[in-house]
């Protein structure tokens, strides 16, 4: 009897340490459970967090974008301002940079420093009011002639006329008058660029405006004007005339905003 008594205790202990070796077990179970249902949530709210993090740049970024496409427009779309009628240029001076100086047979007619300018600039010639006449020939005096084929055009990327206005002026309008394609196929105002910088230092020039000649050889002057939205104030107006082949000018105007 006392044996049997043994030997059921002798189970119950062994049945009671299986039972706790099992619940250890399951409370590892459930604890390793835990944290990986609780990694997978951290990481799923890290995830969802990121996603709404690269929306809310995305949002940032189309909204930055349609804030500079708006301001271009509004640029874009500024009407000029209207102008005086004065033409503050007349009777002014100015300089320029150096015309073509063409050489013989020896150089292939092109550039040579001791040659005689071909077409020179009359001493204030283009701010003098007289303008070429519908039959004037590019080799009369009421034309100037510049070419890019120049070291000066080589050094800028343009040709250019610096008028000193005397002083400060709120200024709205500048006009070129370009010889066309009526003078010479070879001259026209066809692939050029006229832009204006201006100063009050006469050293330091911004640019402020520019504009492309239409050039239809109905006319002898391709007419070529530079509105601005706002007036600058300056004292010097450059013109710059971005062209390899010949430009030929007869006179150049500045207008103050009225």
């Amino acid at each position: 009897m006392k044996k049997l008594s043994l030997i059921l205790a002798l189970v119950l202990v062994l049945t009671c340490g299986v039972l706790a070796a099992c619940g250890d077990k399951t409370e590892e179970s459930s604890a390793a459970e835990s944290v990986a249902e609780s990694a997978a949530e951290s990481k799923a709210e890290s995830k969802a967090e990121s996603s709404e993090a690269a929306t809310e740049s995305s949002e940032a970024a189309t909204e930055s974008s349609e804030a500079a496409t708006e301001s271009s427009e509004a640029e874009e779309s500024k009407e000029p301002i209207e102008a005086g009628t004065d033409n503050l240029a007349a009777g002014k001076t100015y300089t320029t940079c150096e015309q073509f100086r063409q050489g013989g047979a020896d150089v292939n007619w092109g550039y040579d420093p001791n040659a005689q300018i071909a077409y020179p600039d009359e001493t204030g010639s283009l701010t003098d009011g007289v303008k070429a006449n519908e039959d004037s020939a590019y080799s009369d005096a009421v034309w100037a002639g510049w070419t890019g084929v120049h070291p000066d055009y080589a050094a800028t990327g343009y040709m250019w006329m610096t008028i000193d206005l005397g002083e400060a002026k709120d200024l709205a309008k500048f006009v070129a008058y370009i010889g066309s394609s009526k003078l010479d196929n070879g001259i026209g105002a066809s692939n050029m660029t006229v832009s204006i910088a201006v100063s009050n230092d006469g050293e330091t020039f911004e640019v402020v405006g520019e504009a492309i000649p239409v050039d239809d050889a109905s006319t002898i002057h391709a007419v070529t004007t530079v509105e601005l939205g706002e007036s600058v104030n300056a004292q010097y107006v450059q013109f710059r005339f971005a062209r390899t082949g010949w430009v030929f000018l007869s006179e150049l105007e500045v207008y103050a905003a009225a």
